[in-house]
């Protein structure tokens, strides 16, 4: 029988679950997590820390975005507990790996893009996407992006003079770190492919393995667990930089490497300086809020503190979220912010699909039992 955290997740009467349930809570823990860390973290999107602060004194958030920031033009355009194009493109990912039988097709998924930029989920009443970033703007302009997408992204990165290095990436893919978790090889694989989608620069490709491959282990194995079952984050931590950065160019003095290192592992996270200038959706800061994220244990807690550091707060909860929501499970995440989520009900029938997928190639790859 499903646990208080899955009691909404209904497996098929006609067959048993090959997943159990504390692998099943950590599941729906990354994916609620992205998507409640995206809502939460639209309360302080583009606010410097002193204005978050301002709108937001007490300790404890809510979804209250038409009283609290009510005169602040970027919040007005989406609804109170609605999340934003970060959520809405890992749910494309899951749309797109659902109608291809798990498999990874990049065409598909950049057809999927353009036609969300152009209208949104029509059945949530979108108009069009909202909160696309200038980067992937322009590589969805680009006239090869629906035949040739990685392609078109790597042209518009040759634009930027290889320096343009956004975190639009990283904030859609930790559902890869869900998909074939068991097999971390072809969850690089899969990252690279919708990464490069959109994103070429190696700092992106490296933080997007970063969070995918962490997510795989947290959902796959015994080596990154303490006697009591509970997950060792800092091992995790360093093997997923490890695998990360192989795919950064190598320099003599390992300098770019360093960096993503550096990131990582930032333990004080005003560090990070979310919030700062001209630099707020640069990968590496929001890959250092996910894994601060990480090394906490309370999720409310975390996530609070990130959004009131302001900067790029929806992406950075996104990815906090996603890791930390693997770490505690859905079980532990805060009630209020997974029931006020605006499109509770219609996320939960996009999992379905996904989770039976997930099942679906379990049985096909003979594995009796997928269990953490």
């Amino acid at each position: 029988m499903a646990d208080r955290s899955t009691t909404w997740y209904v497996q098929s009467e006609e067959t048993d679950s090959v997943m159990d349930n504390e692998l099943i809570d950590r599941i729906l823990g990354t994916i609620y997590g992205n998507c409640i860390g995206d809502a939460i973290g639209l309360l302080t999107e583009f606010m410097s820390k002193e204005e978050g602060n301002m709108w937001y004194p007490e300790e404890k958030l809510e979804y209250r975005l038409k009283e609290k920031v009510h005169s602040v033009p970027h919040q007005r355009r989406w609804k109170t507990g609605d999340w934003t194009d970060d959520s809405d493109q890992m749910i494309l990912i899951m749309r797109s790996l659902v109608d291809k039988k798990g498999k990874v097709d990049v065409v598909d998924f950049a057809n999927k893009l353009l036609n969300w930029a152009k209208k949104g989920f029509p059945e949530l009443g979108d108009k069009g996407g909202l909160g696309i970033g200038s980067h992937t703007n322009r590589v969805l302009k680009h006239k090869s992006f629906l035949t040739n997408p990685q392609q078109a992204a790597s042209e518009v990165w040759r634009d930027s003079r290889e320096q343009s290095a956004p975190n639009g990436a990283v904030m859609r893919t930790s559902v890869l770190g869900i998909h074939q978790f068991s097999n971390i090889n072809q969850v690089i694989t899969n990252t690279i492919d919708i990464c490069t989608t959109t994103h070429s620069d190696p700092r992106c490709i490296a933080s997007c393995i970063a969070v995918t491959t962490a997510i795989s282990m947290m959902l796959h194995g015994k080596k990154h667990r303490a006697v009591n079952g509970d997950i060792v984050h800092e091992g995790i931590i360093e093997d997923a930089y490890h695998l990360a950065k192989e795919y950064l160019p190598d320099d003599d003095d390992g300098m770019r490497r360093n960096k993503l290192h550096e990131y990582m592992n930032k333990r004080n996270l005003s560090e990070l300086k979310l919030a700062q200038p001209d630099n707020i959706g640069y990968t590496y800061k929001c890959l250092g809020a996910g894994f601060w994220a990480l090394r906490q244990k309370d999720f409310r807690e975390a996530l609070t503190a990130i959004v009131k550091e302001g900067g790029d707060s929806d992406t950075n909860g996104a990815v906090a979220g996603a890791l930390l929501g693997c770490k505690v499970g859905f079980k532990n995440l805060p009630h209020t912010w997974i029931e006020g989520l605006l499109h509770k009900k219609w996320l939960d029938e996009k999992i379905k699909k996904f989770m039976k997928m997930l099942e679906d190639q379990i049985r096909q790859q003979e594995q009796p039992v997928a269990s953490i």
